[in-house]
């Protein structure tokens, strides 16, 4: 292996053990509750009638509170550990504070299942589901929380707030599973980093104008929450962070720093096109760099000194764990796709592109976008699906934009197997449906499809399944044509 590449492994272990060793609530919020919720907030109730404590802080070692159980209502803002925050009403009684997860959530310890209802569902009070308390909309998103009999604990989406309460067993039985996780703009993993990149409104053919005279980077990035990454270099194993200098008129520069840090050294990517703007959080300003590699804060994004152009150094797969993009995600399911049917009944055509180029490249392409290519275009046929020409189209309008780029077809799995080998993806049309397929494991002889509508029929999984080369030449899984992508050099 190259030793290049041997850094960034080892960077890589070095950045998850700092993970294992950082607080939980500094990652993420509890499991069971949507990423979101500082913005759209979880609505709920207490699910037994005994008093409810609330606390001053997360530690829930101070009582600050006593109210009933019985109309306890709560505005949860933020959740850190087994605790939850918000505005609080029972009674006489309203404030803010914390409370136990387990005050509203059955049992915190259930492993959580994302979910999307296929028809309009009740919500109901407790798991007797006898008191109905609201209605969903067709292709709403649930996450199943705990299970009591013939109720199914779920949090619902209302559109402007999020809810806690139950469904039947069988009306949750009709729902469709979907990969919940938070969706990155960008997977993490190594990428060659190079700033000033000159971008195209078309959305793909841009210009790198004077990008060739700026340094190439490899840089590491990982995902912490809500778009927000840490970046380090492949080479020292050195963290991006920002400092503040002076005290009467503060200003902020950028730094490089051996221990990461998820106060000074978080940044989020902002897409313009073909390449991204990198801004500290801390010190809301821009990344940037001159021409002779002098790291910079800017504050007008505009500059092109601050448009990085990222491109994969490796496929970027990640084969224990791939995020599989599904037609059934609550995100787009609903959306339009020409004027018959909806990504979640039509969408595979979409989908499954977008899930070749995700894990080929990290970047995460635009599902609308896409699809209105597709549909103005003529790639959508009302009635019959997306024809095959889209693939190629795709790669010729996007390619650039994305990072990836076409890499012809063929109807022989030998091909896709060499293909796969050298570090390509490939859309595959199966009967009546189109999967991904993006890896090859030559030890176990077995194939890494990613279906964005799996069904019993095609016995797979919302999740990403290894088949063996068997499933590919019989049944519903009977491959019949290959697309390949493959890296962008530039």
């Amino acid at each position: 292996m190259n030793n290049k590449y041997i850094s960034i492994l080892r960077l890589t272990g070095l950045f998850l053990l700092f993970l294992l060793a950082m607080p939980a609530a500094a990652l993420r919020v509890h499991a069971a509750f949507p990423y979101d919720m500082e913005e759209k907030n979880v609505i709920a109730y207490a699910a037994y009638p005994d008093d409810v404590l609330i606390y001053r802080d997360s530690s829930m070692e101070e009582c600050k509170d006593i109210v009933p159980g019985e109309d306890f209502k709560m505005r949860i803002k933020e959740a850190k550990e087994d605790a939850l925050y918000g505005n609080y009403r029972a009674g006489n009684h309203k404030g803010s504070g914390w409370i136990s997860m387990d005050t509203v959530v059955m049992d915190p310890e259930f492993d959580h299942v994302y979910a999307t209802v296929r028809d309009k569902m009740k919500i109901y009070t407790d798991s007797t589901c006898s008191k109905k308390r609201t209605t969903i909309n067709k292709y709403t998103g649930v996450i199943l929380i705990g299970k009591e009999g013939k109720g199914r604990q779920v949090i619902y989406d209302k559109g402007d707030y999020y809810g806690i309460g139950w469904m039947k067993r069988k009306s949750y039985a009709n729902s469709l599973k979907y990969d919940g996780r938070e969706k990155q703009i960008l997977s993490d993993g190594p990428y060659h980093f190079q700033c000033g990149y000159e971008d195209d409104p078309s959305g793909g053919h841009g210009s790198w104008s004077e990008t060739d005279s700026y340094p190439d980077h490899i840089f590491l990035i990982n995902h912490v929450t809500g778009n927000r990454y840490m970046i380090s270099d492949s080479k020292t194993g050195k963290y991006l962070q920002v400092k503040r200098k002076g005290t009467r008129y503060p200003s902020w520069t950028l730094t490089w720093q051996d221990e990461p840090s998820d106060i000074f050294g978080l940044f989020t990517f902002e897409r313009i096109y073909g390449s991204f703007t990198i801004k500290n959080t801390l010190a809301e300003s821009c990344y940037a760099q001159t021409k002779d590699g002098k790291d910079l804060l800017v504050k007008d994004p505009d500059k092109v000194n601050t448009h990085w152009r990222l491109l994969a150094v490796e496929k970027m797969a990640t084969i224990n764990d791939p995020f599989v993009f599904t037609q059934y995600d609550p995100k787009w399911c609903a959306s339009p796709y020409g004027s018959e049917g909806c990504m979640g009944t039509a969408g595979c055509g979409i989908l499954a592109p977008v899930n070749a180029v995700y894990a080929l490249t990290g970047q995460f392409m635009d599902i609308r976008e896409l699809a209105d290519f597709a549909v103005d275009n003529h790639y959508r046929i009302e009635g019959s699906g997306t024809i095959e020409e889209v693939f190629r189209a795709i790669a010729v309008i996007y390619g650039r934009k994305y990072g990836f780029a076409w890499d012809g077809k063929s109807n022989n799995l030998k091909t896709l197997t060499k293909k796969l080998k050298e570090g390509k993806t490939a859309v595959v049309y199966v009967p009546g449906h189109y999967v991904s397929v993006t890896d090859y494991d030559e030890e176990n002889d077995r194939y890494l499809m990613l279906d964005s509508n799996y069904l019993p029929k095609r016995e797979d999984s919302p999740y990403g399944d290894w088949i063996p080369p068997e499933r590919l030449q019989e049944g519903m899984l009977q491959s019949q044509g290959y697309y390949f992508y493959k890296l962008r050099k530039k």
